[in-house]
């Protein structure tokens, strides 16, 4: 009985202990928290969107899968058709200015955007609870081992399960916050500008020369 009790009181103090850190991480916005912060620890995640047209949508589309490797960049998602090519892009974060700057080259931009989003507060409040989940759960295995009574190990056992279901779910939101910070998302579109009037519909019917003549141009 006197085991049964101690396990219960270390799950009521650890499972107090988790929730006083989530609380207490909720009372800090990042905007609060962004003074004290070392700016090189933020956990930043950024994203870009860039349209462009192109007289030559084929050769701006090989140019720019040439570009996104370069910068050490992978397509997720693509499509190409008549009329525009699109991409979906994962660039590490710190490549994404640069990889927008260089992708203005294979066509005219007309618009171009990034957005930031400052998830340090939700980092450090999963952080702080993944440790005292983690802490629980090591007691729990000490309790485990202590256990003689078939009762008591059952109760463990039960909880210990539901602890580590907890620290599983934990762990992905975790390894999913820190991917996406570590890695931006660019999306890419590149529209097909077609040639007004009577020379665009000799190109169209004519062959590829005058795309290529008045891309240059």
């Amino acid at each position: 009985m006197h085991f049964l009790q101690h396990m219960k009181a270390l799950i009521i103090i650890s499972g107090a202990a988790i929730l006083f850190s989530s609380c207490s991480s909720s009372f800090s916005s990042p905007e609060a928290m962004a003074p004290n912060a070392d700016y090189s620890k933020r956990q930043i995640q950024r994203s870009g969107t860039i349209n462009m047209k192109s007289r030559s949508l084929e050769s701006s589309s090989e140019k720019s899968i040439a570009l996104i490797a370069h910068h050490q960049a992978i397509i997720t998602s693509s499509s190409l058709n008549d009329d525009r090519y699109k991409a979906t892009i994962r660039v590490p974060s710190n490549s994404l200015s640069s990889l927008m700057q260089s992708l203005e080259s294979v066509g005219k931009i007309t618009s171009s955007h990034v957005s930031m989003d400052d998830v340090t507060a939700a980092y450090l409040d999963l952080e702080a609870t993944l440790k005292n989940k983690r802490a629980l759960r090591d007691r729990l295995r000490a309790l485990l081992s202590q256990a003689t009574k078939v009762e008591d190990i059952l109760k463990i056992e039960k909880e210990l399960s539901r602890v580590q279901t907890d620290l599983d779910q934990m762990d992905a939101r975790m390894k999913s916050m820190r991917s996406k910070v570590a890695k931006s998302t660019l999306n890419l579109s590149i529209i097909r500008q077609r040639i007004p009037g009577p020379l665009g519909i000799f190109s169209k019917s004519g062959g590829w020369i005058f795309d290529k003549l008045n891309y240059l141009n």
